[in-house]
C-alpha cells in the first residue's frame, strides 16, 4: 500500500481506497501511473498531464482538435462543408441543418449527464463515507477519533453531528472522573468509578491502581492474615508471587500449640529441678554456653548450678517451689539453616517457706529467655517484680 495524490484534487490518499475521502473519485482500479514521469492519472487518460507524455494505444488527436469531442467537431464540420457545397440551396431542404441540431443536442445532453451523474455519485460516497464514520465514531470509546469526526464532516446531518458531539462530552466527563479518582489516591474512589463506568477504557489500569493499594496495604500490615487477604483477592495480582514468599515466611514463624507446649515443658522441667536443688536436672535444660543467665554474658552450665546451690545453702529453708502462671509471650526467632529458636517472656511466682513460718516469703519474678532451635535455654534473665 502507498500514499498517492488523487489525480482528480490532489488530495493524499491511499492507492487501496475504493474511493477519494476528499472528491469522492473511484480510487482502486481507476487509476495507473505515468511511466516517463511517475504521475498517478486515470486509467482511461491518453496522456500524463505532467509531462503529457502519450499513451500506448491512444491516438494522437489533430492539432487544434480535442481529444474528447473530435468526433463530433469532425460530423459537424463535414456537414457544414456540405452545407457550402450546396450553396444556394435552402439548407433545410436536405435535412442536413436539421442533423446537425441533432447532433449538437445529443452531445449536449450526454455532457448534462455526465456532469449530474458525476455529481450524483460524488454526494453518494460523501453520504457513504460520513454514515461509516458516524458509525465509527459511536462506536468508539477514544475522544480524538470523535472530534476528529466533527473536525472534518462539518456539513454532516445535525442529528449525526449532536449525537457525537453528546458522546464526545460524555467521554470527556468520564475521563475527568477518571482523573480525580486516581489523584485521591483511594482504593474506594477507584472502586467507584469502575461501579459507575463498567466498560470504561480506564477498567484494565483501574484494576492495576487496586491491587497496588491492596499491596501497600498488606506490605504495611505484614501479617499472615494479610497476604493470605491480598491473595484471594488478587489471584492474578502483580504481586502475588511476592505475596506467597512472605507469607510463608511469617507463617514459618507464627508459634503453634506444640511450640507452646515444647517451650512450657522445657521452662517446668527447669524451675522444677531447680527447686529440687537437681544438678542433672537443671543442665539437660540448659545450652552449654548461654549468652546471659542473670545478666551475666557468655555463662556456663556451671554458673547455673553455683546459683542453685547458694539458694538452697540457707539452713532454715525447709521447702522450695515454683509455679508459672499463665502470661506467656513466644516468639520465634531466625536462626540458621531455615531454623528458628524462640524469645519467650512469662512471670514465675517463687514460694520459700522457712523452719520459722514467720520467715516464709512470695515472690514474682519475670522470665526473660531465649531457647535455641534445640530446645534448649539459651539466654535467662530474671527480676523481681512484686515480693
Amino acid at each position: 500500500m502507498a500514499i498517492i495524490k488523487c489525480p482528480e484534487c490532489g488530495h493524499q490518499v491511499s492507492d487501496h481506497a475504493k474511493t477519494c475521502p476528499n472528491c469522492g473519485i473511484e480510487i482502486e482500479g481507476n487509476i495507473k501511473k505515468c511511466p516517463e514521469c511517475g504521475e498517478i492519472v486515470f486509467k482511461e487518460a491518453d496522456s500524463c498531464q505532467a509531462c503529457h507524455h502519450q499513451f500506448a494505444g491512444h491516438a494522437v488527436a489533430p492539432a487544434g482538435s480535442q481529444a474528447d469531442g473530435s468526433e463530433v467537431v469532425q460530423v459537424v464540420a463535414q456537414y457544414e462543408s456540405d452545407g457550402r457545397e450546396d450553396a444556394g440551396r435552402p439548407r433545410g431542404s436536405n435535412g442536413r441543418g436539421r442533423r446537425v441540431t441533432t447532433i449538437v443536442a445529443v452531445a449536449f445532453v450526454i455532457a448534462l449527464l455526465v456532469v449530474f451523474g458525476g455529481m450524483y455519485f460524488y454526494q453518494n460516497t460523501q453520504e457513504k463515507n460520513e454514515i461509516e464514520a458516524y458509525q465509527n465514531a459511536m462506536a468508539s470509546d477514544e475522544p480524538a477519533v470523535l472530534a476528529n469526526f466533527l473536525d472534518i464532516y462539518t456539513d454532516a446531518p445535525a442529528a449525526h453531528r449532536d449525537s457525537v458531539s453528546a458522546r464526545l462530552d460524555n467521554l470527556k466527563r468520564v475521563d475527568t472522573e477518571w482523573d480525580n479518582a486516581v489523584a485521591s489516591g483511594s482504593k474506594a474512589a477507584i472502586e467507584r468509578y469502575v461501579k459507575m463506568h463498567p466498560n470504561s477504557v480506564h477498567l484494565v489500569e483501574a484494576k492495576l491502581k487496586i491491587d497496588s493499594l491492596d499491596w501497600v496495604a498488606a506490605t504495611e500490615d505484614n501479617t499472615v492474615e494479610a497476604y493470605k487477604a491480598y491473595m484471594e483477592n488478587h489471584a492474578e495480582g502483580l504481586y502475588v508471587y511476592e505475596a506467597q514468599k512472605r507469607f510463608e515466611e511469617l507463617d514459618a514463624q507464627q508459634v503453634t500449640d506444640k511450640d507452646k507446649q515444647d517451650v512450657s515443658s522445657l521452662f517446668s522441667g527447669y524451675f522444677t529441678a531447680l527447686a529440687a536443688n537437681d544438678e542433672d536436672g537443671v543442665t539437660a535444660c540448659l545450652a552449654n554456653i548461654m549468652t546471659s543467665f542473670l545478666h551475666k554474658a557468655d555463662a556456663t552450665k556451671v554458673d547455673v548450678i553455683e546459683y542453685m546451690k547458694r539458694m538452697h545453702s540457707q539452713a532454715d529453708i525447709t521447702r522450695m517451689s515454683f509455679r508459672m502462671n499463665n502470661d506467656w509471650k513466644i516468639e520465634k526467632i531466625p536462626a540458621a539453616d531455615g531454623a528458628y529458636g524462640y524469645s519467650v517472656t512469662f512471670s514465675v511466682d517463687q514460694k520459700l517457706e522457712h523452719t520459722d513460718p514467720a520467715n516464709n516469703a512470695f515472690t514474682t519474678l519475670k522470665v526473660e529467655a531465649k531457647v535455641s532451635p534445640d530446645m534448649k535455654i539459651s539466654e535467662l534473665n530474671m527480676k523481681k517484680i512484686v515480693q
